[in-house]
């Protein structure tokens, strides 16, 4: 054990970053579900308008990120190693950023509506950020068997989301005669599949700090 660690053991700590990690994951959480319904959207104008709600989001997720890493600054004894702290505020950051980028490229490329693929991909991040609002919420009692039960959902999620990558890209590749429109959505089904696989590693981060707690 580490000194860090035994400090942890006799001395209280700060409990301020449990809040701010909830708060973070309730705000991803509310973005993810924007980012689902955004397969509803009929034209750009209802595709900007949510992608709006997402960037508002996004602003209060950055500002979340720099209080915890000042906090983490001021801070001598931490709830979890300060490394963790780190990599969890960076992982949920990093989610939250892609969600943000994925609507905003939606946009910018004058999507009019998703197509299946897309839709399907949305839905899977939804998904898996739903795993790991309720992990987050878990590290108040670190409960080891819980938090890998939403790991093994959040990875069956990830391999979900690269086989719909796969099919859906290949049948692109397969199809599309227009370059233009090949292009732009190679790139949006790129970022989906980014997203999810962002949202493992957040997972693993979240897993690694309730099992360094078990």
């Amino acid at each position: 054990m580490g000194l860090g660690s035994v400090l942890r053991f006799f001395l209280p700590h700060d409990d301020k970053f449990l809040p701010y990690f909830e708060q973070s994951a309730d705000n991803l959480k509310e973005a993810a579900v924007l980012y689902a319904s955004l397969s509803k959207a009929n034209n750009r104008e209802e595709l900007a308008a949510i992608r709006d709600q997402i960037k508002s989001l996004e602003h209060v997720g950055d500002k979340l990120t720099h209080t915890i890493f000042e906090e983490l600054n001021k801070s001598f004894i931490t709830p979890f190693d300060r490394e963790d702290i780190y990599t969890l505020t960076k992982s949920l950051d990093d989610v939250l950023d892609l969600i943000d980028h994925v609507a905003d490229i939606l946009v910018l490329y004058r999507i009019e509506k998703l197509e299946d693929g897309m839709s399907m991909l949305l839905e899977v991040t939804r998904r898996a950020v739903n795993d790991i609002h309720k992990a987050v919420h878990g590290l108040r009692e670190p409960n080891y068997e819980k938090v890998r039960e939403h790991a093994i959902s959040v990875h069956g999620l990830e391999n979900e989301g690269d086989r719909l990558y796969r099919h859906f890209i290949g049948s692109l590749y397969a199809d599309e005669r227009d370059a233009i429109r090949l292009m732009k959505y190679s790139a949006i089904y790129n970022e989906l599949e980014q997203t999810v696989d962002r949202c493992e590693d957040l997972m693993n981060a979240i897993e690694a700090i309730v099992l360094k707690q078990a």
